[in-house]
């Protein structure tokens, strides 16, 4: 079907189909036919033979925008030359024109589109119906209904002229062919013309607007909406294109010197820009004058004028809208350079709010981002979260290679707060295993290593950091520094060394780890802090550097920031000579792991049994941390030690043990009790929890631990109550861990064989992994469960049925 709009070229389609065999008609063809092209000569006849059609028929429907030439089968048939680049930009490619301007190369010069050859054979395909409407309609380069309503065209009229297909749709509206537009109206009337210049501008159709004011030779409004709509990422091209038609006396008035200076910075001339601009702003419009203050404040900025620039910023910022937002974020870019960081988060909220209260979600996400990364870099952890949780909220609906970078962003202020579960979650969420994005697989693992770190398993982190490439230049830094960390970690000085040199560019992280390295002294880290206001860096190394007025700096710094990963640093050991109150010790909690071999972490060092002074001095540790109460003495004195002559003498001398080796008071005593003088975590605990939660990925990461329950072995004639518990607990998770899994996943036999190993006289296990396998199509290894099962039923039967009789 070909197009209704008028000059498409739609004879020449005609005559290629004809010329293939199929029917040309401009009659309505029959449905169910096949074979034909029709030339509808209105809009309603399409409309009324698709109703009729039904969804059976199968047509293909172009429209006059299809049937436009390009810029290169334009210049194929008229010659690759500026008369064909003219004409192309004047015509857009209008099939109706190529022939009348083929006959016109080489005679025609000026104001070709006014010519009169050409304009006798556009004249028949102007419409037969509504010429004087169409004629006004021809005096805007969009029709949009502001537009008609200020052109007097009533709704009949125009619908009429769309019907015939004099009108071309377009986006927002309605237009007339470019060289038909000049052949109805060879002058304009230029105070119509500017109110319909400002009718297009304010519906947002700019470029348009900008056409009726170009084609009315209106230079001083065409410069200043040109001015308020360009910036310097319009690029040097269009600048130039746009600048080219105006006359040279309109160039050297203030909007024109503006544009001017636009195109000399994109042009890689900053300081011709700054001139020009100075120039312009004297006389600009109170529209333009704050786009150019701050166009002027990014040139002296980079200027080295850091005074000057952010004069303009401000100045610019009280416009507000747009404008004073872009003014704001680029006041606060100079502001963090300058090392005035609280100025520049004023700065960032300011942008903020001007961008959504102009709904422009692009920008406000930006100041965001940049918020957040500010909030980061000073160590105000908690703070950067409400910035990033904000940008995940704005782009829920957007694909999740815009939202991966915020998420992992996010899951780094986790890990350094030591939120450990929620760091994990959000490189869940920002699905880097679906991205083609190297750079962000590169950022996710970098984080995943962060963590292996703060769990104590720098081999780990290191494989990861050592598989990290060196195509971004910034990730490669970042991914040298922690492994620098984990190298030193290991205790691999020359490795450590290596990949420090490769992260030097990262300044005063670089600078504390190789503090850290003892390569350099912590004072001058510790300065270089203050001055930078790097919260995280000071309070590492005043924890590292260890002055009792550095430990209470630091103690300080963990307590108004959450660092609580820098309390299971070797350096926290440091902080117990310090302590002040409960809310101190609560930073420091006891770590209690009897879930496979027995540990126990507290401030940042870790003893296993064999570490601990005494088998007993431990078992009474254990017995208090797992209790989770405080405990009579004389009861734990006659438990631990019946046979001494003084067993209250050997409680306090498995105290005094105790204090030695932890460095601390851990027990405390009153009133005839004693009790833990910290809080514990233990991961008995944590699984009772995961119990009662029926929580499936946790249960399989403390069951792990544990593997078949052999628990507290290493204590087992002194914790005898406390393992059968533990045991009790395990197999009941085991249990429950079994019954999570779906019914025919591999996880759900491993569950079943877990806890079969656990318990070999568990027959429901055994009858359910019998199932499975026959699930899965495996009748012979179902077939040998339940010969193990019927085996062990059989052993059974004589004890149950003892039993029943006694």
């Amino acid at each position: 079907m070909a197009p209704v709009e008028v000059g498409a070229g739609q004879p020449e389609l005609l005559a290629w189909a004809q010329a293939r065999g199929w029917r040309p008609t401009r009659a309505a063809p029959v449905h169910g036919t096949r074979g034909w092209v029709w030339w509808p000569r209105y809009r309603s006849e399409v409309q009324a033979w698709a109703a009729g059609a039904g969804h059976a028929a199968k047509v293909l429907i172009l429209s006059g925008d299809e049937l436009l030439l390009d810029a290169g089968e334009w210049a194929a048939a008229l010659g690759d030359s500026d008369w064909g680049r003219v004409t192309f930009a004047q015509s857009s490619g209008w099939p109706a024109a190529l022939d009348p301007v083929r006959g016109l190369a080489g005679r025609a010069a000026g104001d070709w589109a006014a010519h009169p050859q050409l304009q006798a054979a556009l004249a028949p395909l102007l419409p037969d119906v509504e010429q004087d409407n169409y004629a006004q309609l021809a005096r805007t380069p969009l029709v949009t209904p502001p537009v008609q309503a200020l052109l007097g065209v009533d709704g009949a009229a125009l619908a009429t002229l769309a019907d015939g297909g004099w009108l071309w749709p377009a986006p927002g509206g309605w237009r007339v062919p470019a060289l038909l537009r000049r052949l109805l109206v060879p002058a304009l009337d230029v105070t119509l013309s500017a109110q319909v210049a400002a009718a297009l501008s304010s519906a947002g159709h700019v470029g348009e607007a900008l056409d009726a004011l170009r084609e009315a030779q209106l230079w001083e409004a065409y410069l200043d909406l040109l001015a308020q709509e360009s910036r310097v990422g319009t690029g040097a091209d269009a600048l130039r294109e746009a600048l080219h038609p105006v006359p040279p006396h309109w160039r050297e008035q203030p909007a024109g010197l503006y544009l001017a200076g636009l195109l000399a910075r994109a042009s890689r001339d900053p300081e011709r820009a700054g001139a020009l601009y100075t120039r312009a702003l004297p006389g600009l419009s109170s529209a333009t004058r704050p786009l150019a203050l701050n166009a002027r404040g990014v040139v002296r900025a980079l200027q080295g004028q850091p005074d000057s620039a952010l004069e303009d910023f401000a100045e610019a910022a009280q416009t507000g809208g747009l404008i004073g937002g872009e003014a704001e974020h680029n006041r606060a870019t100079l502001l963090i350079q300058l090392g005035r960081h609280a100025e520049a988060e004023v700065a960032l909220a300011h942008a903020v709010a001007a961008f959504r209260g102009a709904g422009d979600l692009r920008r406000e996400v930006r100041s965001l981002e940049t918020l957040g990364n500010l909030q980061f870099g000073r160590g105000l952890l908690q703070e950067a979260q409400g910035p990033y949780i904000q940008v995940l909220h704005l782009l829920a609906q957007a694909p999740p290679q815009d939202t991966a970078l915020t998420h992992i962003n996010l899951a780094e202020t986790y890990a350094l707060l030591g939120e450990t579960a929620q760091a994990r979650a959000e490189l869940q969420r920002a699905q880097v295993d679906i991205l083609a994005a190297d750079d962000l697989s590169g950022w996710a693992t970098r984080i995943h290593a962060l963590l292996f770190l703060q769990a104590g398993q720098p081999t780990e982190a290191r494989r990861l950091l050592e598989g990290i490439g060196e195509a971004n230049p910034t990730l490669h830094a970042e991914a040298a520094l922690l492994l620098a960390r984990a190298c030193r970690e290991l205790g691999d000085v020359e490795a450590a060394g290596r990949a420090l040199n490769a992260a030097r560019s990262l300044g005063l992280r670089a600078a504390l780890e190789e503090a850290l390295q003892g390569m350099a002294p912590l004072d001058e880290v510790v300065e270089a802090s203050r001055r930078e206001d790097a919260r995280l860096e000071l309070a590492t190394a005043l924890l590292y550097r260890a002055a009792p007025t550095d430990l209470t700096a630091a103690l300080d710094l963990i307590h108004t920031h959450g660092y609580r990963p820098l309390l299971d640093s070797p350096a926290a050991h440091h902080l117990l000579g310090v302590l002040r109150d409960d809310a101190d010790r609560a930073l420091l909690p006891l770590r209690l792991q009897v879930l496979g071999p027995l540990r126990l972490s507290h401030a940042g060092r870790t003893w296993g049994a064999g570490d601990l002074p005494a088998r007993k001095s431990a078992a009474l540790l254990v017995a208090l941390a797992l209790s989770g109460r405080s405990l009579p003495r004389e009861q734990l004195a006659e438990r631990f030690w019946p046979d001494a002559k003084n067993p209250l003498a050997s409680l306090q001398t498995a105290i005094y043990h105790l204090r030695s080796t932890f460095g601390v008071n851990l027990v405390s005593s009153a009133r005839g009790r004693l009790t833990l003088a910290f809080a514990v975590h233990s991961d008995l605990r944590e699984l009772q929890v995961a119990l009662k939660t029926r929580d499936p990925e946790r249960l399989a990461e403390l069951l792990g631990r544990a593997g078949v329950p052999a628990v507290l072995t290493d204590l087992a004639a002194e914790l005898g109550e406390e393992a059968e518990y533990a045991s009790r607990l395990i197999h009941d998770a085991l249990q429950v861990h079994a019954e999570v899994q779906p019914p025919q996943s591999l996880a759900r036999r491993d569950a079943l064989r877990a806890l079969i190993s656990a318990d070999p006289l568990h027959l429901e296990a055994r009858a359910q992994l019998a199932d499975w396998h026959m699930h899965q199509g495996d009748p012979e290894s179902a077939q040998q469960e339940r010969w193990r099962l019927e085996s062990l039923q059989a052993e059974l039967e004589p004890l149950t049925r003892e039993g029943g009789e006694t």
